[in-house]
């Protein structure tokens, strides 16, 4: 027995775990501020990210299948905020804890959490299955989530403000044009920048990990509020998941992809949107820790158990 190449393999499927702990480790010991994962975040957000999204899906084969990924996104996320809105009365929650709870219940963190797991565990066709799925809840994201931090929210800004934040998103347009420069047969004339975002795609996974490894914070904040939503990001989601999965008739990736994808930590737009439209932001903050320190170890268990 190697058994050489099996710890190497553990290794490899620890990785995302050990950069986390590494981002924690430094902010605990003050090499660097929790400020400084808000850079990194960008950094992945703006350029690191799309260059993923761009790479995966250039060469990608799209079927009838692949189209229906984002069907299951939205239809799974907007179950998830429709039982969020069915409970929030026994939560015993203000206001503003209910906008951010509402938001959290639906949306998920695809890009920051789930991409670089579905990268390292399925490879760039894995990515380019969770960028579909990712587009059916982006669009709930930025209407139906935007929707409850306004009606719960103080600032009331308008609903106008949604069309600019999702048109210009980067992650939205690198996929539109690598799906774009696919569908039409112009993948070679991208050749020459290549070797850029392949080196850029290569360093996703290790700038995500570590920048969530400095925003981790893990604490209580309105335990009721806290584990309903727990149980409807990790629980709930699974439920929905697996009742799709059988109503679609989906298998093998597309089957993999629907049921990690719909139980992951709630999107950072949770605290975007609850910093935007002040509602309870020590409560965004707390969950969102929880939940990545949750799914740190939840997802890999998920994709070790389906894989």
């Amino acid at each position: 027995m190697d058994y050489s190449s099996i710890l190497l393999g553990n290794l490899d499927k620890a990785a995302p775990i050990i950069l986390v702990l590494l981002g924690y480790f430094l902010k605990q010991t003050g090499a660097v501020k929790k400020e400084a994962a808000d850079h990194l975040i960008n950094l992945v957000f703006y350029v690191f990210l799309p260059a993923s999204i761009f790479h995966s899906l250039l060469l990608l084969q799209i079927t009838k299948e692949l189209l229906l990924l984002p069907v299951a996104g939205f239809i799974i996320s907007l179950s998830c905020y429709l039982f969020g809105y069915a409970i929030k009365g026994f939560l015993g929650m203000n206001g503003k804890t209910t906008g951010t709870f509402l938001i959290a219940c639906g949306s998920t963190n695809q890009g920051l959490f789930s991409y670089p797991f579905f990268l390292l565990y399925m490879g760039t066709q894995g990515l380019s299955y969770v960028a579909f799925y990712d587009v059916g809840q982006i669009v709930l994201i930025f209407t139906l989530a935007y929707y409850f931090a306004i009606k719960y929210g103080e600032t009331k800004a308008g609903i106008s403000q949604m069309m600019p934040k999702m048109l210009s998103s980067p992650v939205l347009w690198a996929f539109a044009i690598a799906l774009g420069i696919n569908i039409s047969g112009l993948t070679p004339a991208v050749a020459p920048i290549e070797p850029v975002i392949t080196m850029l795609h290569n360093s996703t996974i290790p700038l995500i990990m570590i920048a969530l490894g400095i925003f981790l914070e893990p604490r209580i904040k309105q335990s009721k509020a806290m584990a309903a939503a727990i149980f409807v990001r990790f629980g709930f989601s699974l439920v929905a998941a697996y009742i799709l999965i059988f109503a679609l008739n989906l298998r093998g990736l597309e089957m993999i992809t629907v049921l990690v994808a719909s139980s992951v930590p709630p999107a950072m737009f949770t605290l975007v949107y609850s910093v935007e439209e002040k509602l309870d932001v020590e409560y965004a903050s707390a969950l969102l820790s929880v939940c990545v320190a949750i799914g740190l170890v939840y997802t890999p268990l998920l994709f070790s158990f389906l894989l």
